[in-house]
């Protein structure tokens, strides 16, 4: 950029003029709660979560809910929308109600999460802020109680992708922090000694996850109404983003860009957010490069991005034995190329189960930790196909010899992923240094398989 009298300073750049093709970002910001208009294909859920909070506002304690379905499917911001005008209804009639979110995907400990709640009371009913640190959790959750039984009649208290709020720190023989959250919070009455009540909405991918994480105790007293969300076809995911249209100034969206957003996003899991996100993306890339209008080109660069940057947030926030068998999957990929390229029953990056499995239960003896069964190794895996790390195909193996399953990975690369997982992990990125014996182990029991 420059002028008759030279290139403009960095000063003079930041202080021109900018253009940009948004008119109103917020709309498509992944924390927005939008109005009720706006939200689609979602009436029967909006109707079950209406009628399970309804009670609050005639002096009767709502049943607890888990919302279960595939990310972006619109479980989060039904909550929010219908919590919100709860709080509103029962401010209009004398009924102290306040909501408050917590994401378990952004949490690494059950402290962490009770701090938040706490956090978010406090500022909500501005009261003076307590420390993050040098209370311990026990304290907190005692904090929460006192706020809620001293001002509000209900908490509303959304849970979000709870069963990935394992505790990082937490022993092997240990139920995850969600368990101990769930269990506290439910049976807030009588610990607390309160008059005033806690109500949970909690919202998960893998309800199985969530539920086989339970200890005994807590699946005694967390007894949700169920409410399912199926994934957003390409009309209805159309629908949602042309309500978002306004997000945009007018005519700065080209022809066919919506559509082909829809498209991209039911192509994969129908996920809503990640449609939201491509459309916020691509104009983000018009903006950069100082152009006029998003066109189909914008959301083919942004798509690469928003894809990688999904599966990578989800890779970290994972428990420490799903990491491990992603990373052993993906280092025989990596490894294990050469076989997979010239075996006809396998096929370049897809790893069949059996062979991750053995590389699994190699590096957790590696690193002296707990080996869990193939069972388990499956159902993680699957799981993490639910997330869109990785695509869990069945195929078989001709002959009447059966079916496997075998691993792709769609959106990270291989290398990617095990770079993911052993960056903040000095153990694992020391045992995958050991990369002949890696090689060794992969390329024989893909030979074996394939024989």
């Amino acid at each position: 950029m420059s002028d008759e009298s030279g290139p403009l300073s960095i000063s003079e750049q930041l202080a021109g003029d900018y253009h940009s093709v948004f008119r109103n970002k917020d709309l498509i910001e992944p924390e927005t709660i939008v109005d009720e208009d706006r939200i689609v294909g979602r009436d029967e859920q909006l109707n079950l979560i209406i009628n399970t909070l309804k009670p609050a506002l005639h002096d009767e304690h709502p049943e607890d809910m888990l919302l279960r379905g595939p990310s972006g499917t619109g479980k989060t911001l039904c909550a929010g929308t219908v919590a919100n005008k709860t709080m509103e209804i029962g401010a209009e009639r004398g009924i102290e109600i306040e909501y408050i979110e917590v994401n378990g995907k952004h949490k690494k400990s059950e402290h962490e999460a009770v701090h938040q709640i706490a956090h978010s009371l406090e500022a909500s009913l501005n009261l003076e802020q307590t420390a993050k640190r040098g209370i311990s959790t026990s304290s907190k959750y005692d904090r929460i109680f006192e706020i809620i039984d001293e001002h509000l009649d209900l908490a509303i208290v959304v849970l979000d992708e709870l069963d990935l709020l394992v505790g990082e720190t937490r022993a092997k023989d240990e139920v995850p922090a969600f368990s101990d959250i769930l269990y506290n919070l439910t049976r807030s009455k009588r610990i607390g000694n309160m008059d005033s009540s806690i109500s949970l909405i909690v919202t998960t991918n893998s309800p199985r996850s969530l539920m086989d994480g339970l200890n005994s105790r807590t699946a005694s007293t967390f007894n949700p109404s169920e409410i399912s969300f199926d994934d957003y076809d390409a009309y209805e995911l159309t629908e949602i983003l042309e309500y978002r249209r306004d997000a945009f100034r007018e005519g700065v969206l080209g022809d066919g860009v919506i559509e082909l957003v829809a498209a991209a996003s039911a192509q994969g899991e129908g996920d809503a957010r990640f449609a939201i996100d491509l459309l916020r993306e691509a104009g983000n890339i018009v903006n950069r490069l100082e152009d006029d209008m998003v066109l189909e080109r914008h959301v083919e660069q942004a798509r690469d991005e928003v894809e990688k940057n999904y599966v990578a947030d989800i890779v970290e926030k994972v428990s420490h034995q799903k990491q491990v068998s992603l990373l052993a999957t993906a280092l025989v990929a990596i490894h294990g190329d050469p076989v997979l390229e010239r075996e006809p029953i396998l096929r370049s990056n897809c790893v069949p189960s059996s062979v991750g499995y053995t590389l699994y239960r190699w590096v957790q003896e590696q690193s002296n930790s707990e080996v869990r069964s193939k069972h388990s190794y499956l159902r993680w895996m699957r799981e993490l196909s639910t997330y869109e790390v990785i695509k869990n195909n069945r195929r078989g193996r001709g002959n009447e010899q059966g079916m496997f399953s075998e691993y792709a990975f769609p959106h990270l690369n291989p290398k990617s992923i095990v770079q993911i997982i052993a960056k903040d992990d000095p153990l694992l990125s020391e045992i995958i240094e050991d990369e002949e014996t890696i090689k060794t182990i992969a390329r024989s029991n893909l030979k074996e398989f394939a024989s």
